[in-house]
């Protein structure tokens, strides 16, 4: 019973930290999802062993089931309204780097003509980071130059010849600041 009891805080100690995610990883819907599914049914056979009563039993597995078939069906909308990004270029980083900062156009269901982003990225598989520098308007033109000004920091300019500069941690891929342009004809 002890040891159920701390593989239900181990499954719920990296369930929240799929939920937080902190390193910004590409996948991380789907970790936070199974994560999250796994720690639910962990703690529902824990509460059952522990719980005496039959009655009290059987409310927590109606309930647990409930509340899972509820999380499945949110984690997989999640998933599927999320849109696609179809890598159109990359560029490397700084010499000796993990970075790169990718240049995506944004697949939605909505029909506005093509949207394009800037995201920066380290590592492959399911390990990939993944966040967003610079998020262009619907019917937009792709940046006209992405690049790293030095290890920290990347600037974006657009076709309108704005410039955008981002600081950027290279653990973390927190960017500061996200820039979102608010108009297609200036700055």
């Amino acid at each position: 019973m002890k040891a159920l009891g701390i593989l239900v805080l181990l499954t719920a100690g990296v369930a929240a930290l799929a939920v937080w995610d902190p390193f910004h990883l590409l996948v991380a819907p789907w970790f936070a999802g199974i994560a999250v599914g796994v720690a639910a049914v962990f703690l529902t056979w824990w509460l059952t062993r522990v719980v005496r009563g039959k009655l009290l039993r059987g409310l927590i597995t109606t309930f647990a089931g409930l509340a899972l078939l509820v999380w499945g069906a949110l984690v997989w909308a999640t998933i599927t309204i999320s849109p696609g990004l179809a890598v159109l270029e990359e560029v490397p980083g700084p010499p000796d780097s993990r970075l790169r900062l990718a240049i995506v156009e944004v697949q939605t269901w909505a029909v506005d003509g093509p949207t394009y982003s800037v995201r920066l990225r380290a590592g492959e598989g399911l390990l990939t980071q993944d966040s967003p520098v610079w998020v262009g308007l619907g019917e937009g033109a792709r940046p006209a130059e992405v690049r790293f000004a030095d290890g920290g920091t990347v600037e974006v300019v657009s076709s309108g010849g704005c410039g955008y500069r981002s600081t950027v941690n290279a653990v973390t891929l927190a960017v500061d600041p996200v820039h979102r342009p608010l108009r297609l004809d200036g700055c």
